[in-house]
Order: structure tokens, then C-alpha cells, then sequence
């Protein structure tokens, strides 16, 4: 008899035994199974985008993984982000999240700092309205928002200059690396810096050996670098410009013509060379008001550094590069002479179209 009762206990406890087993291999299964599943049931390919703004909260970011649908199992994850700390440490960005990822890969990824950034390029000569429209085109600031800081006083501050008005000239011409994340004032601010990082030391005291201030400077680079067609014209045109302040003559510059105009459909016009605005250095003395446009360090430096020349006028010859003169007398014949080249082309264009369009 207690034989068979020892064996029975043998028996259940075996039982016991391998249901326990059977129970811990279950849950260890699942948590495994759990723990390593794809953040996204139905697919684990593909990805999703997630903004995080800066000051977000954990509760507001656990929000939008919910929203695009990569929190399957909820309570791994808050007890995951318990464990890695993840409350405080968590990034503002642009995040590609992959739908093959678990969910210890994407709480880990939100804490990297791995944001996405976008690369735009600003060109050299492109005036503030431009480069806002360049910015909302790419999806990375709002225009509207862009104009409304081009008188921000606290922006102004960061160029170092006093008194100024508007941070035209001041946005480097320069490839930079974005996030969508970033504001308007950030992205100026990022912008702002390049700049001053270009007008070093070195370049201000060269500014004071030549007799001007950097504002200046700026000034008269923003109108060379819109008047240059070729690298090797800079510090000639720039030469140009110093002559002529010097003589007290006027610019006769047609940017600063068509910028002062504002709404500019490209077609300059004798009207358009007597109107009178601050910006018309047909009609004006000195130096425009402000830049015109954004310029590179080449014009920056071929302002510095003009040629010695004494040259007192430019005419375009047609191919990027122009034609300088040092009498009123030879630069009427340049004009005279490439004025007829363009027309030449200009008709040789037409009789190409026509001969074209006689063939279809």
C-alpha cells in the first residue's frame, strides 16, 4: 500500500513538474516571441516617418508611434523604455522608422539622435525672398514665417553688426544639412553663423586697410556677385566699383535696379533706369541701402582684394565673361559691338526655329 501511494506521488509530482516546465518554456516562448517581433503586424517591410519636435514628452512621442501604428505589444514597451531610461534621453528629429524593427531597435533608435537631415543648397547671389522660397519649395520652413523674420531683432544681433535693418546678404550661399524639426529661426541662425565663420578676423582687418567697414563690404560683394558671369571677372568688376567710388561717379549697376524694383518680370526698360528708388544707382550715388543679394567668399575676397585696374566700365560679351574698359569712349564701342553679336544670335536662333518648324 505505500508502495502504491509512493508511486503515485512519483507520478504527480512528474507532473507537476513537467506542467511547470511546460508553463515556464510557454512563457519564455512568448516573451521571446514578443520581444523580437516586428513593431508592425501586418508588414515588416517598408517604414514610417515620425517628427519628434524639441520639448516633446515621452507620453506625447509614445503617442505618434501609436498613431502610425508600430506599438503592438504596449506593455514591453513601457517596460522596455523603464529599463533603457528612455523618458529623459529621448531626441527631437525626423526619425525613419522600419516596420522590420522591434521594439527594443526603435526605442534604442529614438534615443541615437540618428534624425533624417536634408541637404539644400543655397546659390551664391540669391537675395532673401529667394532663398525663403527655396526653403518652403524643399519643405523645411514656412515662407510666410521666413518673411516675418527678416527685421528680427534678435537674428540682427547675431550678425554682429549694429543698427541693422535686414539680414539680406547675411544667409551664406553654402550647401547645409536640415531637419524638418528645425524652426525658421534656427535654420537663419545656422545660415548667419556660416557667414560670420567666413568674414573672419583676417577679412576684417583687411576691410580696415582698404578704408572700409564690413557692411560695406558685404554691400558692394552682393552687387559683384550679381554682376559676375565668370570667376575670373570678379576682382576686375569689383575694380570697377572701387574706381568708380572713388571718382564719385554712379554705379550704374542694373541688379541694384531691378532689386529696388521688388516685382521684377525681366524685362529692364528705360523707365525702370529713372525710377526713383533708394536702390537705383543710375539715379544715385554711393552705395545701395542695404545688399542686394547673398554673396560668396569669392566675391567677399575680390572685393577685399580688387584687381589693379583702373578700368571704369564692364559690358557683357554674351558668354559669362565681359568686356572692360577705361573711357566712356571705348566702352560705347564694346557695347556698340556686343550688342550687335546678340543680335546676330539672336536672328541666327530664329532662322534655326523656323527652318525647324518647316521640316515638322
Amino acid at each position: 500500500m505505500k508502495l502504491y501511494i509512493t508511486e503515485n506521488w512519483k507520478h504527480l509530482l512528474a507532473g507537476i513538474l513537467f506542467l511547470g516546465a511546460t508553463c515556464i518554456l510557454g512563457l519564455t516562448g512568448y516573451i521571446f516571441h514578443i520581444y523580437y517581433s516586428p513593431i508592425m503586424d501586418t508588414a515588416t517591410e517598408g517604414s514610417s516617418i515620425i517628427l519628434i519636435p524639441r520639448g516633446s514628452t515621452f507620453n506625447s512621442v509614445t503617442g505618434r508611434v501609436r498613431e502610425k501604428g508600430l506599438l503592438p505589444y504596449p506593455r514591453l514597451y513601457d517596460y522596455l523604455a523603464k529599463q533603457l531610461k528612455v523618458h529623459s534621453r529621448i531626441q527631437a528629429g525626423e526619425f525613419k522608422i522600419q516596420h522590420s524593427w522591434n521594439t527594443s531597435e526603435l526605442l534604442q533608435y529614438l534615443v541615437s539622435g540618428k534624425s533624417i537631415r536634408h541637404r539644400i543648397t543655397i546659390p551664391e547671389g540669391s537675395n532673401y525672398v529667394q532663398i525663403a522660397k527655396r526653403l518652403h519649395s524643399a519643405e523645411l520652413a514656412d515662407k510666410e514665417v521666413l518673411m516675418s523674420l527678416i527685421n528680427d531683432p534678435e537674428l540682427l544681433a547675431k550678425t554682429g553688426i549694429p543698427e541693422l535693418t535686414t539680414l539680406e546678404g547675411f544667409l551664406f550661399p553654402e550647401t547645409y544639412f536640415f531637419s524638418r524639426v528645425e524652426s525658421e529661426q534656427e535654420i537663419l541662425s545656422a545660415m548667419i553663423a556660416q557667414y560670420r565663420r567666413v568674414f573672419n578676423a583676417d577679412f576684417q582687418k583687411r576691410a580696415e586697410e582698404i578704408g572700409m567697414n564690413e557692411y560695406t563690404v558685404l554691400t558692394l560683394a552682393s552687387i559683384v556677385e550679381k554682376e559676375t558671369g565668370a570667376d575670373s571677372d570678379r576682382p576686375l568688376i569689383a575694380s570697377v566699383f572701387h574706381n568708380r567710388l572713388k571718382r564719385r561717379m554712379r554705379l550704374d549697376s542694373d541688379p541694384t535696379v531691378i532689386y529696388g524694383l521688388g516685382d521684377f518680370n525681366g524685362n529692364l526698360t528705360r523707365e525702370h533706369l529713372r525710377k526713383p528708388t533708394p536702390y537705383n544707382t543710375y539715379t544715385r550715388y554711393g552705395l545701395p541701402p542695404t545688399p542686394i543679394s547673398n554673396p560668396g567668399r569669392a566675391s567677399l575676397h575680390s572685393v577685399l582684394y580688387p584687381a589693379d585696374k583702373k578700368y571704369l566700365y564692364f559690358v557683357a560679351r554674351g558668354d559669362g565673361s565681359s568686356q572692360f574698359s577705361r573711357t566712356l569712349r571705348e566702352h560705347n564701342k564694346a557695347v556698340w559691338y556686343y550688342q550687335k553679336i546678340r543680335k546676330n544670335r539672336e536672328a541666327m536662333r530664329r532662322k534655326r526655329k523656323q527652318a525647324s518648324a518647316k521640316k515638322l
